[in-house]
This record gives C-alpha cells, structure tokens and sequence, in this order.
C-alpha cells in the first residue's frame, strides 16, 4: 500500500500525517506530547476505547535512525481522541488553552488540507460521509450526557464543522442537554446567606485571625436552619465555591476560637 508522509501546519505546531491508500492517519505520539500529555497513558487509553481502537494502525516513518514503528489514528478516530481530552483537568493554563485549540480547529485544518477548504458536500466519497456522520452522532450523544460548559462548547463547535462538511444544519446545543449552573449562581445564595446571619449579629466564623472567615459546614447549617435560610451545605456546593471566588482559601481544621479546639472549616477572606 502506497503511503507518504506529510507535516501540516498548525498555529506554530506541525501535525504528522500519513496519507495512505485507504485514508488519512495522524501520528498520535508527537501530538500527545505537544499537548503536555503522558503518551504511554494515551496509548492505553486509545487501545481500550470501543471505538478508538478501530482507528490504529501502526505503520512505519522514517527517522534518524532509519525506519521507525509508529502508532497512528485514523482522521475521524483522531477526532474521537481530541474529543475525550478534558482541559478543565489540567492545572497547567497554557496546555489547557492549547488542548482547547486543538479540540476546535485541529480537525478542520487537517480535513481542509487533505479534501479542500470549502469542498462541496456532494463530492465527498460515500465512506467519508458515513464516517462523518457517525462521528456527529457520537459528539451529539456525549454532548447530551455532559455538564461541562467550556467541554459542551468545544462539542458543539465540533459537530458544526461536521456538519457543515455533510449539508447539514447542526442541532441547536440547547437541545442536546444543559450546562451545569455556572459557580457564581450556585454561590450566591451561600454568601446571600452569610450576610443575612451577620446582619442579624450571629457569631460564626471559628477564625482568631483578622481577615479570614473560617465556617464549618455543619454549625453553619444550624444556623441557617434557625434563621429560616434554605441552603444545602453539600459537596457540590463546596466545588462551586472553590471553583468561583477567590476568596476561598483553603478547606482545614483551624484553632477555633468558638469552641477552644480544632475544626474543620471552609476558609475565606473576609471582606467585611
């Protein structure tokens, strides 16, 4: 089978492709890697996925040291992988931003350099618009199980240039399931709560130290019980605060100056 080898630009990164008889295949190790992410965990994760798993094909690339074994992924399949990546897991902002990237253009300049920008719908080889289709129907089905905003974004971006690439006009995002609340909303009535008890002169915070407010979950719940305050002090709640304020410090057992002992507590800047 006749096979060439071809670096396609993208932003200041060049993505390796084979073109072969049979198809387009990107070679994954150098893209797993210029994402910041640990090829051999990759690797695994692609030979145990359903689907990507179909798409491998190890073929060879020439290399310093002569003919080199490599691990490649079929176009769609490529696209399948960009979509299982999470940046929100990343605490490395610049990965994050490119991981990003790569999820919402990555594909469309690889499909636009190999079938041309702006190819018509009609002639696309009836195999391709099957691939593609299929692929629109995987995104649509992660879309509608996920809660992610920033991930939902991505998909949905996704499945417009799949589309657009079959004549299709893409689903409204809003009928494939909903984001979850963003932090903000979900705190709001946390710290609409705190204020009502500190208005009303009741004694919470276990800090000795000026500035920081130190709550614990459950006397906070009292206390929003006996002031009338509807509010489940949960997990989640706990995540959304993390996630929203920069006041949050730290979730810890302080000295608190209420009960003379240690506590655990959520730990804020006070503002007040």
């Amino acid at each position: 089978m006749a096979t060439s080898v071809e670096l396609v630009p993208f932003d200041q990164h060049q993505i390796a492709t084979i073109r072969r008889d049979d198809g387009v295949y990107v070679v994954m190790k150098p893209i797993a890697e210029a994402l910041g992410l640990n090829w051999g965990s990759q690797h695994k994760r692609i030979r145990t996925h359903p689907v990507l798993a179909k798409g491998i094909v190890v073929t060879t690339i020439p290399s310093l040291g002569g003919e080199q074994e490599t691990i490649t992924l079929s176009l769609e399949s490529f696209h399948g992988w960009l979509v299982t990546l999470h940046p929100d897991r990343t605490q490395n902002a610049v990965t994050r931003e490119l991981v990003v990237r790569y999820q919402e253009r990555a594909f469309r300049v690889l499909f636009d350099h190999f079938h041309g920008a702006g190819q018509l719908p009609a002639a696309m080889p009836i195999q391709s618009r099957i691939a593609i289709q299929n692929q629109v129907l995987r995104l649509t089905a992660k879309l509608q199980h996920t809660r992610n905003r920033t991930e939902r974004r991505v998909i949905h971006a996704m499945i417009g240039d799949l589309c657009r690439d079959i004549g299709m006009a893409p689903p409204a995002m809003n009928d494939l399931g909903f984001d979850a609340p963003h932090p903000s909303d979900a705190v709001a009535p946390f710290w609409a709560g705190i204020a009502e008890l500190k208005r009303r002169g009741v004694v919470f915070n276990h800090s000795r130290t000026s500035g920081l407010l130190a709550i614990n979950r459950t006397a906070l719940a009292e206390e929003f019980k006996q002031a009338g305050i509807t509010l489940k002090l949960d997990t989640q709640l706990g995540r959304a605060l993390r996630a929203s304020d920069p006041r949050y410090i730290a979730a810890k057992t302080v000295n608190s100056r209420l009960t003379g002992g240690g506590i655990h507590c959520w730990v804020f800047t006070d503002t007040d």
